[in-house]
């Protein structure tokens, strides 16, 4: 059975080794600079800093606090770049909507959720982890639960991808027992559906969230 299939058939496919090694270690260390920057505005530069071009601590389905950043012009160009792909593995034709990154740390979770209307195809793509303080066993999966109902556990290795229907499926991941985890969300709309205005209706891509055209 084809990705394309399978995903025709379940709502939601495992792609193994979507990145390759050069670019996950990249977006890892990326993420990581970029929460080091944040960091730095918000203590140093301006005790009331706080910018929407920037990302912020915690969100509805976070809220202990992950650093997270709507549109980011890195995470959206990898969001762009993958779109003939992801044709591909759903056999659908696709127009992407918005990236939405965000890293973990020890004790954060994400809340059980169903996307709104601009993730109708969804995608969560691990990049990177740090897991000293656990066993080296330990795995943090994605939850998603298909169509009978089921809860299905989602193991991913960095570089793998889980594709998914996320204005149908809900899912969640329990709080994080290792010391932090990079994670990006690629969100895409169906071209010959309702909603497929492209980038969340921005005017390009890398911008934030203020320009977006928001559907419930």
């Amino acid at each position: 059975m084809t990705p394309a299939e399978y995903f025709k058939k379940e709502g939601y496919v495992v792609i193994r080794k979507f990145l390759s090694d050069d670019v996950k270690i990249l977006a890892y260390q990326y993420c990581i600079n970029r929460v080091l920057q944040k960091d730095f505005k918000f203590t140093y530069a301006n005790e009331h800093y706080q910018s929407n071009w920037d990302g912020h601590w915690g969100d509805y389905q976070a809220p202990k606090g992950s650093y997270s950043m709507y549109g980011d012009v890195f995470m959206d160009t990898m969001l762009q770049l993958s779109t003939n792909k992801m044709n591909e593995l759903t056999g659908l034709e696709l127009v992407p909507t918005y990236s939405y990154w965000r890293f973990y740390e020890k004790g954060e979770e994400l809340e059980a959720h169903k996307d709104r209307q601009s993730c109708e195809i969804s995608t969560t793509l691990s990049l990177g982890k740090n897991y000293d303080n656990v066993n080296k066993d330990y795995m943090w999966p994605i939850y998603v639960k298909n169509k009978n109902g089921e809860d299905v556990p989602i193991d991913l290795q960095d570089g793998d991808m889980l594709i998914y229907r996320g204005c149908e499926l809900k899912h969640w991941r329990e709080p994080l027992q290792g010391n932090h985890h990079a994670q990006v969300f690629l969100h895409y709309n169906d071209k010959n559906g309702p909603y497929n205005e492209p980038l969340d209706g921005r005017p390009c891509i890398g911008l934030p969230d203020i320009y977006a055209k928001k559907k419930d």
